[in-house]
């Protein structure tokens, strides 16, 4: 699952001790201080809402909900003292309980005597937006095969056969699927479960997710959600695992991948076959396994045949159902069916495998999978006796569960959560149903009590990968409530889900890049940030652990100083450092079991799009538009912004921004994802957010949107522009531009109408393009295109047009371009230009500081 000793792990450690905290292993902060943790996204207007403050020493008084951005104050109230045990060393925990307050809005938290202020978060139905589709980017992140958001092909030599019916050493085309976190292995164990939670999200959230790429990744609507898309990349895989009736493959590679950092087009690991070339891929027989000394301590099949069973058999139902596609719908009923009888035939668990390391997935529970995959094909077949034999796994699997527990094994209880006893509920009678109510209650009741024991209020053992028992626990919460009504544990579940969106110690999210505002997980332990530095959003990190797991791990080293120093303890650690694979990895199975409960809180697309338009202010009335796109901005003062834009041509990127560090001035960017995929523009691109430019969309395909004869008439349709549009936004964002409402953006080709100005806005993004009459945009033209002048004359031109307009350029938009055809090159002159402008007193600002502050507030 790791990389370097990341793999299985047996963790078995003693939550005892938990309660006292004490003997910080970082530095204190000034006894003074007081810090301030809220759920970073914020909250529904009906949900409980409790931030916590902690300090040395004790505090009282008040604390006010200030209005963002205004500051006014919107509800006071006074904090009190947590009623159970502090954290680590602060002795003074409080409980700010701004519950009565429901105004939608954006908010933060004031301690009043302090002046500690919190990030800022929303309260409103639409607080959790589409923050979905984020996790969604990040599933495409850990494909294997073609992989959409590296666009590079991998692993297509997947595999040759250890173990299982063939002969060793025989090739079985098992590429496809998902890299399992920050290495490269694939495991059938989380890649089943996967399938079938996002199958399971779809089923339960129908309406929230959106369609914004095709089967392969691509920004090309298909008009299936993409939940669907990234399900079926799984089903896929599962087929290609399950070649005939009786064969079955689990695992692809092992961990001689942890070898160092690489692409994954790059994999320097060697199976025997040479360096990026075969990888192992191991048979499923049910039986302990191991190439070397360390064995596995398989004893059936029923765990990954029952997923595969489940995944199969909701997938016919969707696919039949939903997409009317009844040729792919029967080819999963029969696999189904026959990943069942397998797993019928080896009641068992299948563990992972290593070779040159003890750790492993180390799974042991099995009936769970057995009873959901039964209730699933008794649902699609009518079959009675699935109906029984559900039945029958139901209560073997009981209450089984790590909830009571304060060790296990490193995913001993996976997949932390039986769904059986969920989909099982509705088609059995009351006094089976009361059955199944209670195994659910009998877990959460043993993390409620755990809970009561912290002033965090959190329930969960901090073995490895917490965060995916902490995602569990308000996933069984919200299913429970489904199958009962019964709301009493729903403040429980707040509790945890607003501790995974910033309320803990360490003040972080534990999702990747969001929100793009707040405190989350930035030097994660992946090769991607390390080689390429591109930060995908809304993985789910590990998680939290127990100081002594961490300090029994092999390889765990900080790469740099703890920012969170004075909020560890000699119990529970967590380090945003790319060092620390035990806390600081994401997931991909621990993602795609979040998908549900992101959902569950999020909104519709369309209810998404309507939030985010609403957040994009009306343009002051002494702007210039033109179809909804600003062409200028005041004119009051002698202030203009600078705009470069660029698609495929980038060569002059590196002059540019030298001139622009010579002279220390600002300027604004525009990239297409054709700049961006350009040699070198991903690291300059980087520089330029550091050197304190705006960076802005300009379209991922650089497409024209209408006919430069008929601008009314649009060429692309709304899915496809929005399609485009966010995954140049996700582009930009990955590498750290700023994602702040409005987002500024030039249209491809500054080419427009007003509905595309609409469809922009529907994605938080305001319009913007060039200020006519300088004629500084034709630096694009070659020599032999009419619109053509020389680089000299172009200067020229500029300075003669401020010298006869009334109004100069104040407020102009100046638009050049980073590369052209053309060999007389513009940005050569660049210099000039400026010195030309400040020589008549121009000021040189960013397109958000020219614009922003002449924008009103709708």
């Amino acid at each position: 699952m790791k990389p370097h000793s990341t793999f299985q792990y047996l963790v078995s450690i003693s939550l005892m001790g938990l309660l006292s905290l004490a003997g910080n292993i970082g530095s204190l902060s000034a006894e003074d201080s007081v810090h301030l943790r809220v759920n970073q996204i914020g909250h529904h207007p009906e949900d409980a809402k409790v931030a916590i403050a902690f300090s040395h020493i004790p505090i009282e008084g008040k604390f006010s909900l200030l209005e963002v951005p205004s500051g006014k104050v919107a509800f006071t109230e006074t904090f009190a003292p947590t009623p159970a045990p502090g954290w680590g060393t602060f002795a003074h925990h409080y409980q700010l309980d701004f519950s009565k307050f429901s105004a939608p809005g954006r908010y933060r938290l004031k301690i009043d005597n302090s002046g500690e202020v919190s990030r800022p978060f929303t309260i409103g139905e639409e607080a959790y937006g589409d923050h979905v589709e984020s996790l969604l980017r990040f599933m495409r992140q850990q494909r294997c095969g073609y992989n959409p958001v590296l666009d590079v092909v991998c692993h297509q030599r997947d595999g040759r056969t250890a173990f299982g019916p063939l002969p060793t050493g025989t090739f079985v085309d098992t590429s496809g699927g998902w890299h399992d976190a920050g290495d490269q292995l694939k495991y059938l164990l989380t890649g089943s479960n996967a399938t079938a939670r996002m199958l399971l999200a779809y089923r339960l959230e129908p309406t929230k997710f959106d369609d914004r790429t095709d089967r392969s990744g691509h920004p090309l609507p298909n008009r299936i959600p993409d939940v669907l898309d990234e399900a079926r990349w799984g089903l896929d895989w599962l087929f290609k695992l399950h070649p005939s009736p009786d064969e079955l493959y689990h695992q692809v590679a092992d961990d001689r991948d942890h070898n160092g950092w690489k692409m994954p087009d790059q994999d320097s690991s060697d199976y025997g076959w040479g360096p990026n070339s075969y990888r192992v891929v191991y048979g499923a027989d049910g039986k302990p396994q191991g190439l070397r000394e360390f064995k596995s301590e398989s004893t059936g099949l029923a765990n990954i045949a029952g997923r595969c069973a489940v995944a199969m058999a909701m997938a016919h139902q969707i696919w039949k159902e939903d997409l009317h596609d009844s040729v792919f719908a029967d080819r999963c009923l029969q696999a189904a069916r026959e990943f069942y009888a397998m797993g019928k035939a080896k009641e068992g668990v299948q563990q992972g495998n290593s070779y040159g390391a003890p750790y492993r997935y180390s799974e042991t529970t099995w009936a769970d999978d057995m009873e959901w995959a039964a209730t699933e094909l008794f649902t699609a077949t009518g079959d009675e006796s699935f109906l029984d034999e559900a039945i029958y796994y139901a209560h073997l699997a009981a209450d089984t569960t790590w909830m009571p527990h304060e060790t296990a094994g490193h995913y001993q209880y996976y997949p932390f959560l039986n769904v059986g006893h969920f989909a099982l509920y509705p088609h059995v009678d009351i006094e089976q149903q009361t059955k199944l109510a209670e195994y659910y209650r009998s877990g959460i009741e043993a993390t409620l009590a755990r809970a009561n024991n912290n002033a965090f209020g959190v329930g969960v053992p901090f073995i490895w990968c917490s965060n995916n028992l902490t995602s569990a626990l308000i996933t069984q919460i919200l299913l429970y409530e489904r199958m009962t009504g019964d709301l009493q544990y729903h403040s429980h579940m707040l509790t945890h889900r607003d501790w995974l969106f910033g309320r803990n110690p360490w003040g972080t999210t534990m999702f990747t890049g969001i929100p793009h505002d707040g405190e989350f997980p930035d030097d994660v332990h992946t090769a991607i940030w390390k080689l390429t530095r591109r930060a995908v959003p809304g993985g789910l990190i590990d998680g939290p652990v127990y100081a002594k797991v961490y300090e029994s791990l092999l390889g765990l080293h900080l790469e740099n100083e703890d920012e969170f120093a004075e909020f560890q303890n000699s119990h529970v650690v967590y380090h945003d450092d790319i060092g620390d694979y035990s806390t600081n990895e994401p997931t991909m199975d621990g993602t795609a079991d979040a998908i549900f409960m992101m959902a569950h809180f999020g909104v519709a697309p369309d209810t998404a799009r309507q939030a985010a338009a609403s957040r994009v202010p009306s343009p002051a009335a002494d702007l210039q538009l033109d179809a909804g796109a600003i062409r200028r901005g005041s004119t009051k003062e002698k202030k203009l912004a600078l705009l470069f834009t660029a698609d495929k041509h980038v060569e002059g990127a590196e002059s540019v921004i030298n001139t622009l560090a010579e002279y220390n001035l600002p300027a604004t960017f525009f990239l297409t994802g054709k700049a961006l995929d350009a040699p070198s523009m991903r690291d300059w691109t980087r520089r330029a957010l550091e050197d304190g430019h705006y960076v802005g969309p300009h379209s991922d395909g650089h497409l024209l949107y209408a006919p430069w004869k008929d601008r009314q008439k649009s060429l692309v349709s709304k899915e496809r522009f929005q399609a485009d549009l966010y995954r140049n936004l996700a582009e930009i964002g990955e590498l750290g531009a700023d994602q702040s409402e409005p987002i500024y953006f030039v249209p491809p080709f500054e080419w427009h109408n007003s509905q595309h100005s609409t469809w922009a806005k529907e994605l938080g993004c305001q319009m913007i393009n060039f200020t006519l009459g300088s004629g500084s945009h034709r630096d694009f033209a070659p020599e032999d295109h009419q619109a053509y002048r020389t680089s000299d004359q172009l200067l020229q031109e500029i300075l003669a047009y401020e010298n006869t307009e009334a109004t100069g350029l104040n407020g102009h938009l100046l638009l050049l371009h980073l590369g052209t055809t053309r060999k007389d090159k513009m940005y050569d002159k660049l210099d000039e230009l400026i010195e030309g402008l400040q020589q008549r007193g121009y000021e040189f600002v960013r397109i958000d500081k020219l614009l922003s502050p002449t924008l009103l507030e709708e």
